[in-house]
């Protein structure tokens, strides 16, 4: 039917150009900055080292999950909102990516040559990006205004989904299973959007100053196009353009 959302959206957030965090399970409100730790210049140094001891000397990408962790798009809306959640979750998991990396032959040679645990690096691939992210982001979307958007949009392709679902399927119009199917896709679009822009959020003010000060060893690693995309994305939803759930109610049939 179609990829996760993460997959799709997010591949160009974390920054790299091959294939080869944890985000929160819930979604409350939180301030802009968490109790996560601020990068330090060390921590950039040991980034910088690792990924230039690569062949490819890029800032890696997360690895998607696997397909046999495909979601039933059938489910009821918060079901699907849970599990897309959790994928996210798993998605950007140190513990998983880090053994990926470890597997890998080339990648477990310059994180052995640094003496730096395959688990440690992908953390600071996950929070580099991240910071990275909330630099460009902060000259272009506010964030807070981001995570209010997306989190209305979650709660209208839920809501849409609620109405359908009040309908055995096989009594829905064609145009209702339809509409139901666009729902899901937004649904895993949106809460994707909105777990990110939760991440970009919390990223502490100091590791956005850390990576200003390292931008020019960080910016041959990151192709200057590789998150147009994505900012694109963002800047619509914050100005509600288009790519959203249709805003039409679907109304359940009465009885006659």
């Amino acid at each position: 039917m179609f990829r996760l959302a993460t997959v799709l959206i997010l591949a160009f957030a974390l920054a790299g150009c091959s294939r080869t965090g944890d985000g929160p399970g819930e979604t409350i409100e939180k301030p802009a900055s968490s109790d996560r730790r601020a990068l330090t210049a060390g921590d950039l140094k040991l980034f910088l080292a690792i990924v230039r001891g690569h062949e490819g000397a890029v800032i890696p990408e997360f690895t998607p999950l696997d397909e046999d962790e495909a979601l039933d798009f059938e489910a009821p809306a918060a079901e699907l909102l849970a599990s897309f959640r959790s994928q996210f979750k798993r998605l950007f998991d140190p513990e998983r990516q880090g053994a990926i990396w470890q597997r890998d032959g080339e990648w477990s040679r310059a994180l052995k040559a640094s003496k730096t645990s395959p688990q440690r690096f992908a953390a600071l691939v996950r929070d580099v990006s991240l910071a990275i992210m909330r630099v460009r982001l902060e000259a272009r979307v506010d964030l807070d205004q981001l995570v209010a958007q997306a989190r209305r949009e979650v709660s209208r392709a839920e809501r849409v989904m609620n109405q359908i679902d009040k309908v055995p399927p096989n009594q829905r119009t064609r145009e209702a299973a339809s509409l139901r199917t666009r729902s899901v896709q937004q649904l895993g679009r949106s809460v994707a959007l909105l777990e990110f822009a939760e991440l970009v959020r919390q990223v502490p003010p100091e590791s956005g100053t850390v990576v200003r000060r390292f931008s020019r060893e960080l910016k041959p690693l990151l192709p200057a196009s590789v998150n147009d995309e994505l900012l694109a994305e963002l800047k619509e939803l914050v100005s509600g353009g288009p790519g959203q759930v249709e805003p039409a109610v679907y109304e359940t049939p009465q009885d006659e």
